[in-house]
């Protein structure tokens, strides 16, 4: 069972909550929420009537109370224990009059009694902690506070383990952590640095990272969950505001609400590409997919054309000039129907800006070589032979360059949405944003009702992203893989669609 946060986008980002005893990592730079999003976590424990631990190794209980005074928090209810360790010099028990590091709570009171304490070693941390076995949920804040234990890497980490097992096995608990981020920025050589200490991150089940960026000259407050095992979460990016409540996550949507959102979608074919746009394509309305020309968008393009025809959909394409016309035809043949008797029966339209198709056949259109077949005339007799069925249309804008201006490309785009298009017609324009300037590549961009890119990165793996769109998810980025069944295409699902909680490399969900 997730475990709810007390901050209703970020459940939603980690489709429901933290995972039940596991410790999670905050961390982020000074005055960027973290001791306040550790003690909204606390507080909705409460509200649930849940046992509740703050350690804290910075703050006494009254500089805390100064903390969070500006938000509900009831620091002094009865389901809440806080405590403090600190690490300070003095004497103890067996350490012969020589003074070190010794255990005491930041308000002086030592752990021992008397004149001397305990040092500050792991053991004697975790004897202290054990008294306030059980507990629900326990917030560690800040990790950086036992950063004194040593010096040594390796000791640190075994000693944050301890404490993890601590508190997920014994305690029961579900734990936050937070610490200082490691560096000032997001990334250090393209590897992300996200704790005061390397060691930090491993250990731990998951983290949230919080940072301040400058936006257009006002400074902004972000939240993005780095990592959560077996959890299907959210990977964008989120902004943080501080309310009268607490820590503020928004968006909470990035599309527009339930009566702005269209409810009929074609379908793409791909389920995990329909649920990354909400269902498809907005049926009646306009797609532009955007390739790098590494990224093919053959796969996407010709589970269009198989749907269109499952929705008896004529089709009309102006095919990718990298798709010769025997490649195109095979493919036309194996997995829609035969394209000669498709053509034949008007279900079937080619617009061969590129001239290299045969015009022998019915339906096959030639702009550049014939006077009379110039593309609105082309159009006008598509929209007269197609009857009352309604139309998927595919075009290729970089085979139509050779033969029209850019100029002539805006007209032509608004001659078709004004005088062919019919209420549930709907449009896929695809190019390489490289092969056409930056002007015309925004007016395609602009008149789109949705956008996908997709690129193969330097590590050869093909991503695809959803950047505009009045359903789906909006910015999110989604790995592409091919297999060898239909539909040959695989997009990852989008996250907290489908199942909630995967396993993690232990087999626990």
């Amino acid at each position: 069972m997730p475990v709810p946060t007390g901050t209703e986008t970020l459940d939603e980002i980690l489709d429901g909550g933290l995972p039940e005893n596991r410790t999670v990592l905050v961390t982020g730079g000074p005055g960027t929420g973290k001791s306040t999003l550790a003690m909204q976590f606390l507080q909705e424990g409460l509200n649930r009537g849940e046992d509740c631990l703050y350690i804290s190794t910075e703050q006494t209980f009254d500089e805390l109370v100064d903390t969070f005074d500006a938000y509900p928090f009831e620091l002094d209810h009865e389901n809440l224990t806080i405590t403090s360790l600190h690490a300070t010099p003095g004497q103890t028990v067996d350490g012969e009059g020589e003074r070190e590091l010794i255990l005491q709570t930041l308000e002086g009171g030592k752990m021992l009694g008397g004149d001397y304490s305990a040092p500050f070693e792991s053991t004697y941390i975790t004897q202290y902690l054990e008294r306030f076995a059980p507990a629900d949920r326990v917030v560690l804040d800040s990790v950086s506070g036992l950063s004194a234990i040593g010096e040594d890497p390796d000791v640190f980490r075994r000693t944050l383990l301890d404490f993890i097992r601590l508190l997920n096995d014994e305690f029961g608990a579900t734990a936050v952590f937070t610490a200082e981020e490691s560096q000032p920025s997001a990334s250090q050589e393209d590897v992300k640095t996200v704790a005061a200490s390397d060691a930090v991150q491993f250990n731990t089940h998951g983290v949230v990272r919080l940072w301040r960026e400058n936006v257009s000259g006002d400074y902004h407050r972000f939240l993005e969950v780095v990592k959560m095992r077996g959890v299907d979460h959210d990977t964008r990016v989120h902004e943080v505001s501080f309310t009268e409540t607490g820590l503020r996550v928004s968006p909470r949507l990035r599309t527009h609400p339930g009566e702005f959102v269209p409810s009929d979608h074609m379908s793409t074919g791909i389920p995990g590409l329909d649920q990354l746009m909400g269902g498809g394509i907005v049926r009646g309305g306009t797609l532009l997919l955007e390739h790098d020309g590494q990224a093919s968008p053959h796969s996407i393009l010709t589970n269009l054309l198989v749907r269109a025809r499952e929705d008896d959909m004529a089709i009309t394409i102006v095919p990718p000039v990298e798709l010769p016309p025997k490649r195109l035809q095979t493919i036309i043949d194996e997995r829609i129907g035969d394209m000669e008797e498709l053509l034949a029966d008007d279900q079937l339209f080619l617009v061969d800006f590129a001239n290299i198709w045969e015009n022998t056949k019915r339906n096959v259109f030639k702009p550049q070589e014939h006077d009379t077949d110039n593309p609105a005339a082309v159009l006008r007799t598509i929209d007269d032979r197609r009857g009352e069925q309604p139309m998927f249309t595919a075009l290729n804008v970089e085979a139509q360059i050779p033969v029209l201006t850019d100029d002539e490309l805006r007209q032509m785009r608004f001659w078709e949405e004004e005088n062919l298009y019919r209420p549930n017609d709907t449009t896929m324009y695809l190019y390489n944003p490289a092969s056409l300037d930056d002007e015309l590549g925004a007016f395609y961009r602009n008149g789109a009702w949705q956008n996908l890119r997709t690129w193969v990165n330097e590590k050869g793996l093909q991503y695809i992203e959803l950047k505009k769109s009045p359903s789906g998810y909006m910015g999110s980025t989604r790995l592409v893989e091919y297999v060898t069944d239909e539909p040959y295409m695989r997009v990852q699902r989008p996250p907290g669609a489908g199942a909630s909680r995967v396993p993690d490399e232990e087999g626990n969900s």
